[in-house]
């Protein structure tokens, strides 16, 4: 019961001082965005949250993106459906659309939907300067913040405690 509480805190401080690469931490990043801007619910985000669980990523900094950016998503959820409006009206995409929907696996897509398919749009859009922006904050600053918290007997002992989890010892 008391991993339940310390759980969602180990795995930011697992994201903050892990071991992993800068590239790691940034692509579990931008993978993160990408499922975090998406509603949820649909094909689309099921198979990027399987992208990010299935690479060699920081899952911890996708987990820390897709918190952050569920509630920013939000805020885009007016340009998403004009965006997505204007594609799924777009006469030489309704063919494409239309073939789409009407696959197996089409409806469960969420391609037809305005504000899923205007979301990914601006998440397509977004990845690579969120990719570039976190590498550089993974690089940069990591190291600093590591030293920062490794100071402090609750971030060792935090850390500690997800190698004793890991184990088994909890």
């Amino acid at each position: 019961m008391f991993t339940l509480f310390l759980r969602p805190v180990r795995m930011l401080a697992q994201a903050l001082i892990g071991n992993d690469t800068p590239r790691q931490t940034a692509w579990g990043f931008s993978l993160g965005m990408m499922v975090g801007l998406l509603p949820k619910g649909n094909l689309t985000a099921i198979v990027i949250a399987m992208l990010l669980f299935s690479f060699r990523v920081n899952r911890a900094a996708g987990f820390l993106a897709i918190a952050m950016f569920s509630y920013l998503g939000a805020w885009f959820d007016g340009t998403a459906h004009c965006l997505g409006s204007y594609l799924l009206m777009s006469p030489t995409l309704q063919a494409m659309f239309a073939a789409v929907y009407d696959k197996p696996l089409g409806p469960f897509s969420g391609l037809n939907n305005t504000v899923v398919l205007g979301q990914l749009l601006i998440g397509l859009y977004l990845f690579y300067p969120v990719y570039r922006g976190s590498r550089v904050a993974a690089t940069y600053l990591r190291p600093r913040l590591q030293h920062y918290l490794m100071r402090y007997r609750l971030v060792r002992w935090l850390m500690g405690a997800e190698i004793g989890a890991q184990w088994g010892l909890e």
